[in-house]
């Protein structure tokens, strides 16, 4: 799907354009003009060539969805590949599973171009507050409505965050009481899906800070500030992520630790229950043998002796490991 929004000073938002309208406005310094490319078809694909000329290189990444953050200068235009992430419900799981997805983006001085497979809750968000708001975001230049852009990508991190922190309390509080028995699956995917975090979010705060920091002629001196903000704000995401990840390490440990606790004490009982039955078993086994020459099997009070035997000697077994303080 192609959506496509022209500004043009002291004129009203055109959406949805034509080719040659589109092909025009990039000729007129006084319009902006954003193309937005969401899960697009072969031909809406083919006017980042026939209409913006961009690099195949370029094209290549935005086809393929697999690109790393990172920022490449093509002197004309500034591509940009950033991520963002959502939550998703699996069908074979009760829980949310983090979702990822690619966000290109192509960054003229009268143009920005979104391209993207699957739908951007930020793209969506601006998308909605340009329609009523077109001079705010389309009326002070293209990098005003880039910071739009990725500062709402990066806000979308929040929710995510605080999903995560509220998850990772009530698995803490689960390790002590009423233990799940899919506890430990639970807790290695959340592991996972703040690793996948991790590792989306620290290249995209060195793509950020190359942007925010270094001169560009895309971006007016005046509005850098608001992308040193944006990337402020990844870097504070990034540290939270590797807070979270560092506690649910230690929430591993400690769940291991309560394991081997555990085992050990199922372990001390059945020693304790197999030490106890021991001499009954000795003294049944010595009176099973059935040899004819033995003094007890023709005794009145064979029985009752060998069972208070078997009595004592368990009762005497278990004050002596008291006494050792192994129970």
């Amino acid at each position: 799907m192609l959506t496509n929004f022209l500004w043009k000073k002291g004129g009203a938002l055109e959406e949805n354009v034509n080719r040659s309208r589109m092909l025009a406005a990039l000729s007129e310094k006084d319009s902006l003009l954003w193309v937005d490319l969401e899960d697009p078809n072969e031909f809406e694909s083919d006017s980042l060539v026939e209409i913006f000329n961009f690099h195949p290189l370029a094209i290549e990444d935005c086809l393929n969805d697999q690109s790393q953050p990172k920022l490449d200068d093509y002197e004309e235009y500034l591509f940009l590949v950033m991520h963002a992430v959502s939550l998703a419900q699996e069908e074979h799981e009760k829980s949310k599973r983090l979702s990822t997805a690619e966000l290109d983006m192509f960054f003229g001085r009268n143009y920005i171009v979104t391209f993207h497979h699957v739908p951007i809750k930020s793209v969506q968000n601006v998308r909605d507050y340009l329609r009523k708001k077109p001079e705010r975001y389309l009326g002070q230049g293209s990098d005003v409505l880039a910071h739009a852009i990725l500062d709402q990508l990066v806000d979308n991190y929040q929710p995510i965050l605080d999903y995560y922190d509220e998850k990772i309390d009530r698995l803490e509080d689960e390790i002590f009481a009423n233990t799940p028995a899919d506890y430990l699956g639970t807790l290695m995917s959340v592991k996972q899906d703040i690793f996948t975090l991790k590792r989306i979010v620290f290249p995209q705060r060195d793509t950020l800070s190359q942007l925010a920091r270094n001169p560009t002629p895309f971006i007016c001196p005046d509005h850098q500030m608001y992308f040193r903000d944006v990337c402020d704000h990844l870097i504070r995401v990034y540290t939270v992520a590797e807070t979270l990840h560092e506690n649910l390490s230690s929430i591993l440990q400690v769940y291991f630790s309560y394991s081997s606790v555990k085992l050990n004490e199922v372990v001390k009982h059945l020693t304790v229950l197999a030490t106890l039955t021991m001499p009954p078993l000795v003294i049944a086994s010595i009176y099973g043998m059935n040899f004819k020459h033995m003094p007890e099997l023709s005794w009145e009070h064979g029985y009752t002796f060998a069972i208070g035997l078997s009595l004592f000697t368990t009762i005497l077994l278990l004050i002596w490991m008291r006494i050792k303080k192994w129970l």
